[in-house]
């Protein structure tokens, strides 16, 4: 039986994994370990762990019902696995702006009703500047929020749209774009305050929210904004500098996530899996 261990990488967000490989992970019980230190850290962290694609895919299979790749299908060989190639080689614009769209702090799935549980995050190529990948945890920076805000947020709702990043890369869309990005991700309406099953609680914001039902644009995207900088201050994010072989899991609906800026020169290739949520936001 592996020796699994997990070593806190702060008091707010993430562990080291040790004493597993390739050859265990899949083994005596790992996987279900796996998950429960998922819940309690929200980002694991595995150092050039080297796993090939087959034990990749077959990991997030163990961690749960695996996402079918939608919009990010780019026919290439990882794609016929159900792995996304997150790499600035995109000739689709679509595929490009999703792949851009990723330098600014968003949570995943924020377009269903039911956000993915976990994403797996695999370095095929670590790039030679830039492009490490960064983590905010939603449940630390909510519950350090001052009981008078928590008030303030409970009952304001959130439009969460493409529109929303896609401006953040486009100064001036063309009508085409704004007709491509509604097409994949119209306005969804969620809660701005997600109280989890599990009783801790995450904030909907991020890149991909753009108005609070009620406010005026400018001032529901500016709140939105000093929201999402509250969450993403030093002490509730871990970034995660990129060597070859890593794997990073993390628990989606308690984080957002980002890539720091690199450009296609740097080589840098990550593979992504996608576990299936099963909590629906309300």
């Amino acid at each position: 039986m592996a020796n699994v261990k997990f070593e806190p990488i702060s008091a707010s967000l993430g562990a080291y994994v040790r004493g597993v490989s390739e050859n265990d992970i899949l083994e005596d019980g790992c996987p279900a370990q796996i998950l429960s230190a998922l819940n309690q850290f929200g980002v694991l962290v595995f150092p050039q762990i080297h796993l090939s694609d087959a034990t990749f895919v077959a990991l997030t299979s163990q961690l749960g019902d695996m996402e079918a790749l939608r919009n990010t299908a780019d026919g290439s060989a990882p794609s016929g696995l159900g792995i996304y190639r997150i790499a600035l080689d995109k000739e689709d614009k679509t595929q490009r702006d999703y792949v851009d769209g990723n330098d600014y702090w968003h949570m995943d799935g924020t377009s269903y009703k039911v956000p993915g549980k976990a994403t797996l995050l695999k370095c095929q190529n670590p790039p030679s500047s830039g492009g490490d990948t960064g983590f905010a945890s939603l449940f630390a920076a909510y519950d350090a929020l001052a009981p008078e805000k928590k008030s303030q947020l409970a009952d304001l709702r959130v439009l969460h749209c493409l529109e929303s990043v896609g401006r953040k890369m486009y100064k001036n869309p063309t009508a085409d774009d704004l007709q491509r990005w509604n097409s994949i991700f119209p306005p969804t309406e969620h809660p701005l305050i997600w109280k989890q099953r599990n009783g801790r609680t995450s904030m909907l914001v991020g890149a991909t929210a753009y108005d609070i039902v009620g406010m005026s644009h400018d001032e529901g995207y500016a709140f939105l904004q000093e929201l999402t900088d509250w969450c993403t201050k030093d002490q509730f994010t871990y970034r995660h500098h990129w060597q070859q072989g890593d794997v990073v899991i993390f628990n989606n609906p308690g984080l957002l996530h980002r890539s720091y800026p690199y450009n296609e020169a740097s080589g840098r290739l990550l593979h992504r899996t996608t576990v299936k949520g099963y909590e629906e936001i309300i």
